[in-house]
């Protein structure tokens, strides 16, 4: 018989050859070899049923995988979309629905936790191929399981203590103490957010299967989205109560950019309030326009000889023209110091909205009426409103930008008017006539739309605001990947017909390589919608040919190539290549182009940017926020398209 068994299945005996057995036939080695044959066969029996056993074994722990892996699978996909759905609700001031929505998340995270646990899931996830996808299941369910248990209930629970209509101003003041109560949840809560989304970046999610990968990288710009919201909300309850002063009285200057100028991060700042926080309460101190600030012929500040070159000396010199820098904590550096020398005492920061986002505010406040015999005595003519002389969401920007001009011939009563106007809807705010949920929601779309910021001059407050968009750095990445391209505005017009300009930027990726460089083609185009009769506008808005002929417009137009990156090439289409001369600033190479205007032209302007290496998402553009009314706008052709 032959033997179909490995040797070492058998014992020592079993393991002889033919040729050492002895015959068969005598007595006792007749039964010795009897023996043992039934001992192989029972030996063969047994390692029979030993791999059946295994097989069965292994059927049954694929069973058990397959059906908790489904199991993980639905809980994990009923809960993704909670997510999303929790960070609405947080954001809406729905605290009810939040809570059932977390109470509901919790129970489908757990259930998947739970159905991923055990020794048999840890041993998985260390087999080749296998191992790597089952890891990156367990560390998705524990993640989002942890965040359902612990830091989403404290989130929640400081939405509902810190709801906008409790922190809504009555009489000019701001109650602090909600935030100093759940100022320790929300900073922990944070906390745990960024230990989950950074336990989610270790997941290389190129190495799953497909179907697993999307889903995780759909819980990464969930959890990224969510992290957005916690990091906003721990900032706030760290920052708000010290800057209204919480501690010690502070003093704020609070300057309005005018679009209808445009200035890199705004516009000309020609109204400056000066407000006073006190224990939540705030006050407006005083207003003057730049003129009222001071002229500084020697410069307020020490400029560098790229900003020299950029910017020009008047960056250091006029208050109006501080905004000219993309990098607004060096306006605010430079405006403070011009208001120490020109009027006197140190500020604790600087604050800037522009009259798009004052508009905004209007619709929390609604319309705010303006004095008759005031507007008189500044020669206000009844034709600049369309019916009663009030300020409204419909025409603030409108009245402030272009109005003023139009109708006010007096220099000195367009800046009363500017300063009366902002002061207008600042105590409008400020007295608790504003709906708190539409006010935080106007500040949000202004702070995204790049046209509100915010400075301290305290260093531990400043490096809080350092990276949001309320910070209005100048900086070539976002620090989560993505490289950014900066296209910014100089009027050079000396006057306010830039009201009427129109700017297109078109950001497209041409090629995007594996070390994270990308090849990118940046489109502008300047385009004057202006009459044809607009040399007879008034000279405060046509600029009395000062620098221009009236109706003209001049600009400087600024691009920075993101980090690490450069300019390779900057020509027009109709007139092929031009010269530009590059420049460092802030460690970020920036050309300009001077663009002239007449009513009708339009000029673009292409450059091709390299970046640096080792970015992993598409490019993002900062600009120059614009007058409103979509007359800037933007628009990007990614790598993933």
């Amino acid at each position: 018989m032959t033997d179909n068994f490995p040797s070492w299945l058998e014992d020592d005996g079993a393991s002889a050859t033919r040729e050492d057995r002895p015959a068969t036939g005598s007595g006792d080695d007749g039964g010795t070899s009897r023996r043992r044959r039934q001992s192989k066969r029972r030996n063969r029996s047994v390692v029979a049923l030993v791999i059946v056993t295994v097989l069965l074994g292994i059927l049954a722990l694929l069973v058990l995988f397959a059906v908790q892996a489904r199991a993980a699978y639905t809980e994990m996909r009923a809960a993704m979309p909670l997510v999303s759905e929790l960070r609405e609700e947080a954001l809406g001031g729905q605290t009810d629905a939040a809570g059932t929505t977390v109470a509901e998340l919790r129970e489908h995270t757990s259930a998947a936790r739970d159905a991923v646990s055990g020794p048999h899931w840890a041993v998985a996830a260390k087999l080749p191929w296998l191992g790597t996808n089952v890891g990156a299941v367990r560390t998705a369910t524990v993640v989002v399981d942890d965040l359902a248990a612990d830091a989403l209930p404290d989130l929640v629970a400081a939405t509902d203590i810190v709801d906008p209509a409790r922190l809504a101003p009555q009489d000019g003041r701001i109650d602090l103490a909600p935030f100093a109560e759940v100022a320790p949840r929300v900073v922990a809560a944070n906390d745990a957010v960024l230990v989950g989304r950074d336990r989610l970046d270790t997941v290389d999610t190129g190495g799953l299967v497909d179907l697993l990968g999307e889903q995780v990288d759909n819980l990464k710009g969930q959890v990224d989205e969510l992290a957005g919201l916690t990091a906003t909300a721990s900032r706030a309850v760290q920052l708000i109560p010290p800057m209204l002063g919480a501690d010690e009285p502070r003093e704020y200057i609070f300057m309005v950019q005018n679009n209808a100028e445009p200035r890199a991060t705004g516009g000309l700042t020609g109204a400056f309030l000066l407000l006073r926080a006190d224990d939540g309460e705030v006050e407006l101190v005083e207003q003057r326009s730049a003129g009222d600030v001071g002229y500084f012929a020697d410069g307020a500040v020490d400029l560098t000889e790229t900003e020299v070159a950029l910017f020009g000396t008047e960056l250091a010199r006029f208050p109006g023209n501080v905004t000219s820098t993309p990098d607004f904590p060096r306006s605010a550096e430079i405006v403070r110091a011009m208001w120490s020398e020109g009027v006197g005492g140190e500020v604790d920061g600087v604050l800037s909205l522009d009259p798009v986002a004052l508009g905004g505010l209007l619709e929390a406040t609604g319309p705010i009426g303006l004095d008759d015999d005031e507007l008189r005595a500044l020669g206000v003519p009844s034709e600049m409103f369309d019916g009663d002389a009030e300020l409204s969401a419909d025409n603030a920007a409108d009245i402030m930008l272009n109005g003023v001009y139009r109708y006010i011939e007096d220099p000195d009563s367009q800046d009363e008017f500017f300063e009366v106007a902002a002061a207008g809807i600042f105590s409008a705010v400020m007295d608790g006539k504003a709906a708190p949920a539409a006010t935080v929601a106007g500040l949000v779309q202004a702070a995204d739309e790049g046209r509100m910021f915010v400075w301290s001059a305290h260093g531990e407050e400043q490096e809080l605001l350092s990276g949001t968009t309320l910070s209005g750095e100048l900086h070539g990445d976002d620090g989560r990947g993505a490289p950014v391209v900066g296209v910014y505005v100089n009027d050079m017009s000396e006057a306010k017909i830039a009201y009427y300009q129109r700017m297109e930027v078109e950001v497209e990726a041409r090629q995007c390589h594996a070390n994270g460089n990308q090849d990118l083609t940046v489109t502008v185009t300047l385009a004057s919608e202006a009459p044809e009769d607009a040399s007879k506008f008034p000279p405060s808005l046509v600029g009395g040919g000062r620098a221009v002929d009236e109706g003209d417009m001049r600009s400087s137009v600024l691009v920075y190539a993101p980090t690490g990156g450069r300019i390779t090439e900057a020509r027009d289409p109709d007139t092929d290549d031009i010269s530009v001369a590059p420049q460092i600033h802030d460690h970020q190479v920036v050309v300009a182009r001077r663009v002239d205007l007449s009513p009708g032209d339009s000029v673009t302007t292409q450059f091709d940017i390299t970046t640096g290496p080792g970015f992993t998402q598409d490019a993002v553009l900062r600009m120059t926020p614009g007058p409103g009314g979509e007359k800037f706008v933007s628009s990007a052709l990614t790598c993933r398209q």
